[in-house]
Parts: structure tokens; sequence; C-alpha cells
């Protein structure tokens, strides 16, 4: 079995932190649904994710393994909520809480689009040759008080065909507004290629007011 800590730097990989954390909340699962979504990942995958170090990194196929079954499992929205919870808690005590400790001491924006900007700090943290997050638009504080959009630029194909990591992406730009009590609506935009696959990734969040 390849160990995460044994990978290429080049290959696409993501903080071992999130999986992990996952597979905790999943053994409390309602009505027998975390055994089931534990079935549904290899047991290569599985033995991997507890062994892999929470800061070390892995395989971008592990975690995709995961994020779909959550969500074959569990059905979008309540996938979705998952990943909010999860990734609330990591912006509140977790991987990211330095970052929700910049926005907080950060001037002249909202408390929600103060965190929003640094999720492209927050994908660099927990990534490894993923691509990037961008901001796009206006780039003012005025623009801020009524929405925001980010943008994936070369992000894995893996991941960006992965519905499942989908809800991820979607959870933690909720989890974003949840932190600083922020109330909006997110809108997750595609772009597709002439053969019909997603190309390219964006989500606009647009505040209904702090």
């Amino acid at each position: 079995m390849r160990l995460a800590s044994a990978m290429p730097d080049k290959d696409p990989a993501l903080r071992a932190h999130y999986a992990k954390l996952a597979l905790k909340r999943l053994r409390a699962y309602p009505e027998g649904k975390g055994a089931e979504i534990r079935e549904r990942i290899t047991a290569g995958n599985l033995a991997l994710i507890r062994e892999t170090s929470s800061v070390a990194w892995l395989p971008t196929e592990v975690f995709i393994e995961l994020c779909d079954a959550i969500l074959a499992v569990l059905g979008e929205t309540p996938a979705r909520e998952f990943w909010t919870d999860l990734m609330r808690d990591s912006y509140d005590h977790g991987m990211l809480k330095p970052l929700t400790m910049l926005a907080q001491f950060s001037l002249g924006r909202t408390g929600a689009s103060r965190l929003l900007r640094t999720a492209p700090h927050a994908w660099a943290l927990s990534t490894r040759a993923c691509g990037t997050i961008e901001l796009t638009g206006e780039q003012d504080a005025a623009a801020d008080a009524r929405g925001m959009r980010l943008r994936g630029v070369e992000i894995p194909p893996g991941i960006l065909h992965s519905e499942g990591f989908i809800c991820v992406f979607y959870g933690a730009c909720r989890a974003m507004l949840d932190v600083f009590k922020s109330r909006g609506e997110i809108r997750v935009l595609e772009q597709n290629s002439t053969g019909g696959e997603r190309s390219q990734l964006a989500f606009e969040i647009v505040f209904a007011g702090e």
C-alpha cells in the first residue's frame, strides 16, 4: 500500500485532516448510513485514511471516493449539510481557524466577505498540485456587500467531475457564511465542454444581509 508521505510532490493531494474527520463523524451518523458509506469505500483507501497523519497528504482519488460515497448514500442536500458542519468546525477550531482569526481582525468589510476572501488561502493550505481558487469580479468593499464569486482554475479533472466533491466546495462556502452568522444564497455555476463534461466551476455567493 502506498503511503501518502511517499507520494511524489507533483501528484495532486489533499490534507488527510478532512477525510479523517469525515470518517470520525460518520461513526455517529444515524440509521446505519455511516456504515453503508464505509462499505462503499475500498478497504485499502479506508486503511490509508486511518493511517495517514492529519497534516500529511492523501491522494485525491482516495478523498474523491469518500466524497462520492457520502453523496450516493445521503443524497445531495444532506451531503452538503454534512460538509458544511465539518468545514464550519474546521473554521471554528480546526485547521482553518487561523484564517477565521485573520478575517476577524481585517477591517473595512463584512465578516463573511472577509472570510470568503481567504478561500484561495484555504485551498492552498489544504491541497497540493490541485490548481487554485480565485476571486473574480469587482474587488472592493461595496461589491463585497452584495456578494462574491469564487472560481476554480486548473482544478484536476477527478475533482472537477466528482459530484461528491462539489458538495465539499458548497459546504465550505456555506460554512464561511455560518461562521459570521450571515445570510446568503450559494449558486453553483458550471461551464461544460463540447463533450458535456464539466470544464470549469465557480460559486456565486449572494448576501441577503448581515
